[in-house]
């Protein structure tokens, strides 16, 4: 959590998984409106969950017209008790907010900026948005900074990662920053979000025209050249261990190209699903290890990750499960071994391995 101040509006960067999380937002926005005539609140980019829910209502009970867009709503009826949460939580939303909810998909708009028109939000108390460059360049675009690339450099820098750094020169200078941030370490709780923060400062600085703010990310440009070396090595040593599945294990590499190492996995004859086992992590913050499984964009529409887990699994680090989409997803080791390995090397077939994740 950090926040930002984006032509004169004020921004938290957030993802709502505990009651503390909503009361941060809720404090967040007090503050912020104690020092404007405006009640409207945006939320941009940021995931239906029961606390953002949470979190909307509180500032409904208060008076705040909040108004929410996203993209992360289900592209199919609801399978898992975690997707039939999401539709609950969705319908709450709208009963709440009535036209001011606005959820979508992300086949029908891959980046959150394409539901704002440029400024719609310059005299907002505040901005809820979620901590990646989707709702970075939500939330400037809401506030009034903008520039001609940017909604296409935003799905770009949501898309897969390997592909995030060929947007626009100023969009390729955020996705090098974001790929070599420290890796979140319970040792240092606050050292991801500050060296986020600055790097989105800095970006922000760099998109009015700031060049020590663009030398800076330059710099990290030479980070993510050494970073993508790395990858190369942890690709090379990369095994399959289950049909179609390949794991690299990066537990003592904290720094590495998370994209540039999934695109060398993905070479492997017959690969659809690449796993990366990590010690940093939100995940691995509370459980000691992660595991991040990625589908290869090919098979994105065939497999859901989702389908690994227990139908009743509830999401968040806590419970060692993170997954926004059904190509992604993040568990603990003890959810790796007891749940999803096991199925996983079930899929003995090639045909089967589609088949049984749909």
């Amino acid at each position: 959590m950090f926040d930002l101040i984006i032509e004169n509006v004020p921004v938290i960067f957030i993802q709502a998984f505990t009651d503390d999380d909503a009361q941060a937002i809720l404090c967040f926005v007090r503050e912020a409106a104690s020092n404007s005539t405006s009640k409207v609140v945006l939320f941009i980019d940021t995931p239906v969950a029961p606390y953002t829910v949470r979190a909307v209502k509180m500032l409904k009970d208060e008076g705040y017209r909040v108004v929410f867009r996203d993209h992360h709503g289900l592209d199919a009826a609801p399978v898992s008790d975690n997707e039939k949460r999401v539709t609950r939580d969705v319908a709450t939303l709208h009963s709440l907010l009535g036209e001011d909810c606005l959820i979508t998909v992300r086949r029908l708009h891959p980046a959150c900026s394409t539901l704002i028109s440029v400024g719609e939000f310059a005299t907002a108390a505040a901005i809820v948005a979620d901590p990646d460059p989707d709702g970075l360049t939500g939330a400037a675009k809401a506030a009034g900074l903008y520039y001609p690339e940017l909604d296409n450099d935003a799905a770009i820098l949501d898309g897969e990662p390997y592909f995030q750094v060929t947007g626009s020169p100023i969009s390729q200078l955020l996705a090098k920053g974001v790929a070599v941030l420290p890796s979140y370490d319970s040792r240092k709780p606050r050292e991801r979000e500050d060296a986020k923060q600055r790097l989105f400062g800095n970006w922000i600085k760099a998109v009015r025209g700031d060049q020590t703010a663009h030398k800076e990310l330059e710099s990290n440009a030479v980070a993510f050249d050494q970073a993508r070396e790395i990858s190369t090595k942890l690709a090379a040593r990369a095994k399959i261990v289950a049909p179609g599945v390949v794991l690299a294990d990066a537990l003592d590499s904290p720094i590495f190209d998370p994209g540039s190492l999934m695109h060398q996995m993905e070479q492997t004859p017959g690969c659809r699903i690449t796993v990366v086992r990590k010690g940093l992590g939100p995940i691995a913050a509370l459980h000691g290890i992660q595991y991040s499984l990625s589908i290869k964009k090919e098979f994105q529409s065939d497999i859901d990750l989702r389908q690994l887990i227990p139908t009743d699994s509830q999401l968040g680090p806590i419970n060692g499960v993170i997954s926004n989409v059904s190509f992604l997803l993040h568990v603990s080791e003890e959810l790796w071994f007891r749940d999803v390995l096991p199925k996983l090397v079930a899929m003995n077939k090639p045909g089967d391995q589609l088949q049984d994740l749909k």
